[in-house]
């Protein structure tokens, strides 16, 4: 049905060029217009009312029967007349005002409201004019706490310690704080025009695009992983990036990417520092008794046969006692030094404990006799210690064998001190082919 709500409130002598309105539309259109929650009001020139809905009660406390005929400035009060008088001389001068307003009603509820007053023109004169005041509160409430939480977050996002991002779905940086910016050298109007893969290190490209596939497919509510950035110097970092998909239809935006990035370079460094001590000497740089026990064990497990030479410095002890510990240790990383060039890429040299190395031999084309030969060309001779020269000889004992890896090593371990019994003959060391 079009109705005309100008007629409920337009003035009698404004009509006379109006098509009348029998009272039944007249009664079912105040009962519309009644049912509003909005303010629905018209004004005369004289800013006296004309018609005024119920709706009226709610903010004012007056019925529109209390309303009719009375000025606008009654209505309002003062302090609201006066905040409003701009826009009520606006409309009269022909033209329309909409503007926001803050009130409260006659029940104290604070409201945020949003009014508007189209002027009524007859034969191109400005006879009155409409109200329409509608409540927004629920509007400018879920605003302000949306703007709120912008603000929180971008306050959280700015000082955080670790870096934090806002990402299209396609990977594109959208926003990035300054944390972000330290650990990748890059400012934020650079990284803001690029995308994740240009600083993602190409070995990890792949996983880091199929994280992203399983976020906007929904395959994943969140993505962790460890990974690595190649900053603006070339330099490469490890870092911990977790990241999660903010869905954006319910608010008519873009769904989003958040993610957090952590730099972990020291972290992991030092865990790779620790690895390595697990299985190194410490003194000599060697692997250790457990390095090499775990590769005897993965040789066994591949079908291979253990082939080992077992290393002891003859008479080491007397050098310790003359020389001191210190210059012991120094005689140590030295044999450590020819021991590893003896052997180079044939086997794994190791320093299981004390004066004791082992060798771990790979190759085995090469002739364990062979082998002991050259250690112990390479580890008998002089070793400076504090300006003097020590002379030092090594006896060694090999052993070969598909058993238990602790029992070819004590093998081994037997023939070297059958060696070293020997090196008054001037043989000092002892192949696997005889009795142990």
């Amino acid at each position: 049905m079009a109705v005309n709500l100008g007629v409920l409130g337009r003035p009698r002598s404004a009509l006379r060029e109006e098509r009348p309105m029998d009272s039944t539309e007249d009664e079912r259109l105040r009962r519309i217009v009644d049912s509003l929650p909005s303010l629905i009001g018209y004004w005369d020139r004289d800013s006296r009312n004309v018609f005024a809905n119920h709706a009226y009660r709610e903010y004012f406390g007056r019925s529109p029967e209390q309303i009719r005929g009375i000025h606008i400035k009654e209505l309002l009060g003062d302090t609201l007349y006066e905040a409003n008088l701009p826009f009520i001389e606006g409309v009269l001068a022909g033209d329309e005002q909409v503007f926001d307003r803050t009130l409260t009603d006659v029940h104290g509820r604070f409201r945020y409201t949003q009014a508007s007053y189209p002027p009524d023109f007859v034969g191109g004169d400005v006879v009155g004019f409409f109200v329409q005041v509608a409540d927004v509160s629920e509007r400018v409430v879920a605003e302000k706490q949306r703007d709120d939480a912008i603000r929180l977050f971008e306050i959280a996002m700015d000082n955080a310690p670790i870096g934090k991002a806002v990402l299209t779905v396609n990977g594109k940086w959208l926003r990035v704080n300054r944390a972000l910016c330290d650990l990748t050298g890059y400012s934020a109007a650079e990284l803001e025009g690029m995308s994740f893969r240009d600083i993602n290190h190409p070995a990890d490209l792949s996983d880091a695009d199929s994280a992203l596939a399983a976020l906007v497919t929904g395959a994943s509510e969140k993505v962790s992983s460890v990974k690595r950035y190649v900053r603006k110097d070339g330099s490469t970092v490890w870092v911990h990036r977790t990241a999660v998909l903010v869905p954006g239809e319910q608010y008519g935006v873009d769904d989003v990417v958040i993610a957090q990035i952590q730099d972990i370079t020291a972290q992991r460094a030092a865990e790779e520092e620790l690895a390595r001590l697990a299985v190194t000497d410490a003194l000599t740089g060697l692997a250790n008794r457990h390095a090499l026990m775990q590769r005897m064990q993965t040789e066994q497990s591949e079908s291979r046969a253990l082939r080992v030479l077992f290393v002891d410095l003859d008479k080491f002890k007397e050098v310790n006692d003359a020389f001191g510990h210190a210059a012991g240790d120094v005689i140590l990383v030295e044999v450590a030094k020819r021991l590893t060039e003896a052997v180079g890429n044939s086997g794994l040299a190791c320093r299981i404990g004390g004066d004791e190395f082992v060798v771990l031999v790979f190759r085995n084309e090469l002739e364990m006799s062979d082998l002991a030969d050259a250690i112990t060309r390479a580890v008998d001779g002089a070793y400076a210690v504090d300006g003097k020269r020590v002379s030092l000889s090594a006896s060694v004992g090999w052993s070969c064998g598909e058993g238990n890896p602790d029992l070819i090593l004590a093998q081994a371990d037997r023939r070297m001190y059958r060696a070293k019994a020997a090196s008054s003959s001037n043989r000092r060391h002892v192949d696997g082919s005889g009795p142990a």
